[in-house]
């Protein structure tokens, strides 16, 4: 298994110059936002490919709430960031800092009015005009969708990377040049906001992916156990990973699916789907909703299903099963390369 690790570059003290260049762009981005995505990146859903991320460091509370203090649109919406980030497996800070440099501080009329913290353009005007969202929570989830497909699927994970896809330099919709600023202000914010929380490498397609969110959170592993609803020792036949009702389940490789429930018990397992990759199957159980059908042709990381707790089940969770040759096999030494959260 081959990794090639990336790591977010971020200079803790910031030039006087560096300060009164983000301030002068704070004042212009009031008027409104220069960027290039369009709602469409929120529709395709797509998490596989580009980049894993882990957590190496923890919010510094005081300092990251603090910004919100006094935010315009974003005023008391700490929180809401980090919920909509942890959803999306991206980092809080990150995302804060994108947005309240996309926004002036929460201030730009993007965001005002339109309730568009990320600067996505709207198809349906040809990408000529922003996109209009019913509440800043929209926003921020369509924003926090977007940041991971480039992140996670597209593997830019340096912030100077991000910055030439977000904001190119040269673009069309920038014709005085400001994009360039995109990447030094953005990592002056984060500093601002106490720090990077997430490391990111790059990973390479072909090896597995992790099919839930969040990092890896195993509730039960592999193996023989008492059987949590009906009481007597079994094997249980794959692994269960924690997960929120609702979160996106992904398709580990890429495959054929050959079931998908849409309604039923489906013997225990609520719920599911199952993928064929050749040589193994993968099944996909316990979900809250299904988004394939059978003969689907899915690409690593496709959106198969919602987390849930539908089945022979105590709570959500998804179970998670790799299976050879008609048996079933323990799941994670396909994952060796995802740590469990808190290692």
């Amino acid at each position: 298994m081959i990794m090639k690790k990336l790591l977010w570059i971020i200079p803790v003290i910031a030039s006087p110059a560096l300060l009164l260049m983000f301030s002068l762009l704070a004042l212009l981005l009031f008027f409104g936002v220069i960027v290039i995505f369009t709602e469409e990146d929120d529709e395709q859903m797509n998490f596989g490919g580009g980049a894993i991320c882990r957590a190496d460091g923890e919010i510094s509370e005081t300092v990251f709430f603090s910004q919100f203090n006094d935010a315009g649109k974003f005023t008391g919406k700490g929180q809401v960031f980090i919920d909509v980030a942890e959803k999306y497996g991206i980092d809080p800070v990150l995302m804060s800092a994108v947005a309240f440099h996309e926004t002036g501080f929460g201030t730009s009329s993007a965001v005002i009015l339109k309730n568009n913290p990320g600067g996505l353009m709207d198809p349906a005007t040809g990408s000529k005009y922003l996109y209009s969202f019913s509440t800043i929570e929209d926003g921020l989830n369509a924003m926090g969708n977007t940041l991971h497909n480039r992140i996670i699927k597209d593997g830019l994970t340096t912030i100077a990377d991000l910055g030439s896809v977000y904001a190119p330099i040269g673009a069309d919709n920038d014709p005085t040049g400001l994009n360039k600023h995109w990447a030094p202000n953005v990592t002056t914010l984060v500093a601002q906001f106490g720090g990077l929380t997430m490391n990111c490498e790059v990973h390479v397609v072909g090896d597995w992916m992790l099919p839930v969110l969040n990092g890896l959170r195993i509730t039960s592993p592999f193996g023989y156990r008492t059987h949590p609803v009906h009481g007597d020792v079994r094997l249980h036949t794959g692994v269960d990973l924690a997960c929120a009702n609702g979160d996106p389940i992904l398709s580990a490789q890429s495959g054929n699916v050959i079931f998908a429930s849409g309604t039923g018990w489906s013997n225990g397992y609520g719920l599911h789907v199952i993928v064929n990759h050749g040589e193994v199957t993968t099944l996909y159980a316990h979900l809250n909703s299904t988004k394939v059908k059978i003969n689907d042709v899915v690409s690593q990381g496709d959106v198969l299903g919602t987390c849930g707790s539908t089945g022979t089940s105590t709570g959500n969770h998804l179970h998670f099963e790799i299976i050879r040759a008609g048996s079933q096999e323990d799941p994670m030494p396909y994952l060796t390369e995802y740590k469990a959260v808190g290692e």
